[in-house]
């Protein structure tokens, strides 16, 4: 059986509803110094100064999630967070006001034991430690560090933190380097077996201003990107990026330090362009069709799906209408772009999962 032909609506050069009605977790950077040099992230050939962030700026965003209930879900961004010495200071702050999850990426060469232990007093409960390989000489050429330090400030960390404090400890695909069985077997060896303790396998992505290209399909491009959904990126000067993967804010939203998070992330300009790139249409940024992964945007359209070209609470009431019908075929690429559209929505991923497990094995689109 072919895929549902979705339902189509006219395409409208600018829109005037947010195409993502959700403000996503939110990475804010704390510093952008590094003691590392990894040729896949943006920091050594960043042209924005390297700083460290204005308190002042830090207590009005952390103010505004309390407010609005949005997740400042990381403090890190193009730089290592351990090098700032206000970090205990920042996460009690979150943590006393209930602005997010207050976690953050290290490369863990400065998780020493006592900087370990008042992170928890601070009020920290998880951390995600990027090291990408256990293979010291490939860490060592891409990471430029040694990795039995790494490796044994991890496994004094397990050692002393509560039982409940989550570690996951990242292993990278990339051309130089493929995670295996083996490499699984070695992390258990290494680290044991803890329930508080995950390894997250990630593929490595293009970033924008990184020295170079470490994906392993490098150089391709791909059609449509909705990586703007899943994380809003804030630099240490207030200014949001169009994704956390420009790193250098090559692409400004605007500056959340003079305008609010939700002005920025609203504004109809941006939402444009969110759409725009997720469907890979009209006018995109120089920063997503020539520094990264989407082609340069098709300028011949005239139609768009449902599910991208009209307000979110529509396409979802239209989707209601067809499963109440029964009409599966019709509502599935409607909830598939809503998916996409908002990722978080616990909801509408269940519809989606239940759709799919109704017409199954019929093909689906991806």
């Amino acid at each position: 059986m072919s895929n549902p032909t979705p339902l189509l609506v006219p395409f409208q050069k600018l829109i005037d509803f947010p195409f993502y009605p959700r403000i996503p977790v939110i990475s804010l950077e704390l510093t952008s110094h590094c003691n590392l040099k990894c040729p896949y992230c943006a920091n050594p050939t960043l042209t924005r100064p390297k700083t460290y962030i204005e308190w002042a700026l830090f207590e009005k965003i952390v103010d505004e999630c309390a407010e609005h209930k949005l997740n400042l879900g990381w403090l890190h961004g193009v730089g290592e967070p351990l090098l700032w010495k206000r970090l205990e200071e920042a996460v009690a702050l979150i943590k006393r006001k209930n602005a997010g999850a207050g976690s953050f990426a290290t490369n863990g060469t400065l998780l020493r034991r006592d900087r370990v232990q008042r992170l928890v007093d601070a009020g920290l409960d998880s951390i995600y430690v990027s090291i990408d390989t256990l293979d010291p000489e490939i860490y060592k050429n891409t990471r430029g560090g040694k990795l039995e330090k790494v490796i044994r400030n991890i496994q004094e960390m397990i050692a002393i933190v509560p039982k409940t404090f989550r570690i996951k400890v990242a292993l990278m695909d990339h051309k130089d380097h493929r995670i295996t069985e083996e490499t699984i077997t070695q992390f258990h060896q290494v680290f044991g077996h803890h329930e508080n303790l995950s390894t997250n396998l990630v593929e490595n992505v293009l970033f924008p201003s990184a020295p170079g290209d470490y994906r392993v399909n490098s150089g391709q491009k791909l059609a449509n990107c909705f990586a703007p959904a899943n994380y809003l990126f804030v630099a240490l000067d207030g200014r949001a990026s169009i994704c956390c993967q420009d790193q250098d804010v090559l692409h400004s939203l605007g500056n959340v330090g003079e305008r609010s998070i939700r002005e920025v992330w609203f504004d109809p300009a941006n939402q444009t362009t969110f759409r725009n790139v997720a469907l890979g249409v009209d006018a995109c940024p120089d920063t997503c069709t020539k520094k990264c992964v989407l082609a340069m945007p098709r300028q011949d359209i005239e139609t768009v799906r449902l599910g991208v070209g009209v307000p979110f609470q529509e396409a979802a009431r239209f989707g209601d209408i067809l499963l109440m019908n029964n009409q599966l075929e019709m509502a599935l690429p409607i909830v598939h772009d809503l998916v996409l559209r908002d990722p978080e929505n616990v909801p509408i991923r269940k519809v989606l999962e239940d759709i799919r497990r109704h017409m199954q094995p019929k093909i689906l689109p991806h």
